[in-house]
């Protein structure tokens, strides 16, 4: 990844070549009411905004949470939103870089708000593309994923990663990151909510492993919402960590997000990087 000062002088040569070029960046996300997930997007924008010395705003792709965020009085916006913003504060040039895994149904919402801004501004936009989108990608998750392990990780614990799934066709890019990593790491697991990669699957296969006393569980998610509080660590009897629990194993839950890991936010910044290329 090239430092700072040489994106800063990308950018400096961009300007004298362009006539009044104003560049930002736009990251798309989920989202989450939680304060944790609010921070981590905030952080990110903060090294965003010093490695590329370009403004960054953030978006929300669910509605549903943009609807009880502003019922709270809080306030939030649609990528398509965000962009037409952006048009008023007179940005000719605009990143979009999703911080969603896949290229599955809330990627594409991205790049339809983002043709449709296309086609009713001035804006000059690429989109950045997703965590997972070839097969090029999986190695450097995997490698990412394995430095998310708590510190207290011991020789013979086993780690499962617990992601939201889909009904996607990207849900190959899941599958092939389950076995990818499994294979690297044998006591490391991806498993979804939705999907083919089940929990069940991880805890059959668990059972030939004697070794195997404590089970982590860990999100991989983009931030610490109600996925990562409820349905994997809560006390609700059909969590993950109860059903671990279930099948004779200590379980610790450990809440950090992927956009928290230097290393995920890095492979981000090079979907960025090539995306400003582009331009």
């Amino acid at each position: 990844m090239e430092t700072q000062y040489n994106w800063s002088e990308k950018m400096e040569k961009f300007s004298m070549e362009v006539s009044k070029p104003k560049v930002g960046i736009l990251i798309a996300s989920y989202g989450s009411a939680t304060m944790q997930s609010n921070q981590t997007l905030r952080n990110f924008q903060v090294k965003l905004e010093e490695y590329f010395g370009v403004p960054v705003r953030i978006a929300l792709t669910s509605e549903a949470l943009r609807k009880r965020l502003a019922h709270a009085r809080t306030k939030s916006d649609s990528v398509l939103k965000a962009l037409k913003k952006m048009e008023f504060e007179r940005f000719t040039h605009v990143i979009v870089q999703s911080l969603h895994l896949i290229a599955g149904i809330e990627y594409t919402d991205v790049l339809e708000d983002t043709q449709i801004a296309k086609e009713e501004s001035s804006l000059k936009i690429r989109s950045g593309l997703p965590l997972l989108s070839t097969e090029q990608d999986i190695l450097p998750v995997v490698e990412a994923l394995n430095t998310l392990l708590p510190a207290d990780f011991q020789e013979n614990d086993a780690a499962i990663f617990m992601g939201h799934g889909t009904k996607h066709g990207a849900e190959k890019f899941y599958a092939a990151l389950s076995q990818k990593l499994h294979e690297k790491y044998p006591y490391l697991y991806t498993a979804c909510m939705e999907g083919s990669c089940t929990l069940s699957h991880v805890l059959n296969d668990l059972k030939q492993k004697s070794a195997v006393h404590k089970v982590w569980l860990l999100p991989l998610l983009t931030s610490i919402g109600k996925h990562a509080l409820c349905d994997m660590a809560g006390d609700d009897e059909k969590s993950w960590k109860n059903q671990v629990i279930a099948h004779g194993y200590v379980c610790e839950p450990y809440l950090k997000g992927l956009a928290e890991s230097a290393e995920i936010q890095n492979i981000w910044i090079k979907r960025i990087e090539q995306a400003i290329l582009a331009l």
